[in-house]
């Protein structure tokens, strides 16, 4: 009997102009501003690989990776995705990826195709959705000055 398990992720980060892009599912969007956190701030990454550990239940990548740890400083948020998968490796896939990525700025419209077809490298599969909503400018999810991502996974265990 096949064993499925699903797993919400969450994460918000504010903007910063100490950045002139941002990263989001591994894609580099070159926007005059940035996003401001402990590792490189890719919202994407971030709340699928929680939704990864919630999924399978392995906590959150705060416990894998510490905010308060000096070595996570600027960290590659495609790392933090390779570790999460690999604690799932022997006992799960991921059979599907589902996003939705709620900003006022930048337009993310144009950048849609990039940023799933980055997902599908770094997670190695090949069912990704992506939705692109604004704040329809209200201050809900951090408010017009941060970018917030919510993610949906599906694991199939072996």
């Amino acid at each position: 009997m096949e064993k499925y398990r699903v797993g919400l992720g969450y994460d918000l980060h504010r903007f910063t102009e100490k950045k002139d892009f941002m990263l989001l599912g591994g894609f580099r969007i070159n926007c005059g501003f940035g996003l401001e956190a402990v590792s490189d701030g890719d919202a994407v990454l971030h709340a699928v690989s929680d939704a990864v550990c919630g999924a399978a239940c392995l906590g959150d990548i705060g416990d894998y990776f510490p905010p308060s740890d000096k070595k996570n400083q600027g960290a590659d948020s495609k790392r933090i995705a390779e570790t999460i998968l690999a604690k799932i490796k022997k006992k799960y896939k991921i059979e599907n990826i589902d996003i939705t990525l709620v900003a006022e700025k930048p337009r993310l419209v144009s950048y849609k195709k990039d940023i799933t077809s980055s997902l599908k490298d770094v997670f190695e599969i090949p069912d990704v959705n992506l939705k692109i909503k604004s704040k329809e400018k209200k201050e809900v999810l951090g408010g017009a000055g941060a970018l917030s991502c919510l993610a949906v996974v599906l694991l199939k265990g072996f």
